[in-house]
């Protein structure tokens, strides 16, 4: 009896090992990771739907928007250039892939985003010595 009961277990295992084996592929292809492209941030702020703005320093800020007229990103610059911009920097709005969004300077290299620290220092509250309270 306990000859066969070994026998089933043994029998069991392989059976396992086998099933578990097999219902692997073992020879799928193994995917390449998906290469990220960049936006083409010229089709976007120059042939779509924008707004420009001039402020009396010449500095220059475009806003893009999509055809339902959510805005897809803002470049920043001081004027000249051929479209009156010479942009300095562009900030794509957060998407599934960016859930902070994109930042992009003026050759089109991608720039890392400053969100501040993770634990910023607490601001006192307090009141100075000399100062009451305010009483309206």
């Amino acid at each position: 009896m306990k000859i066969l009961m070994r026998l089933l277990i043994f029998c069991f295992v392989v059976g396992l090992i086998v099933y578990f084996y097999v219902g692997l592929n073992h020879s799928a292809p193994v995917k390449a990771p998906i290469e990220q492209k960049r936006p083409n941030l010229a089709a976007i702020f120059t042939t779509g739907n924008y707004q420009q703005c001039v402020d009396r320093f010449g500095t220059v800020s475009r806003s893009a928007f999509d055809a339902s007229g959510k805005r897809i990103g803002t470049q920043v610059g001081h004027v000249g250039g051929p479209n009156g911009i010479v942009v300095e920097m562009t900030y794509l709005e957060p998407d599934a892939d960016h859930p902070l969004g994109q930042a992009v300077d003026g050759a089109g290299n991608p720039i890392p985003l400053d969100t501040g620290p993770d634990n910023p220092t607490p601001v006192s509250v307090n009141q100075t010595p000399n100062q009451g309270p305010l009483v309206s």
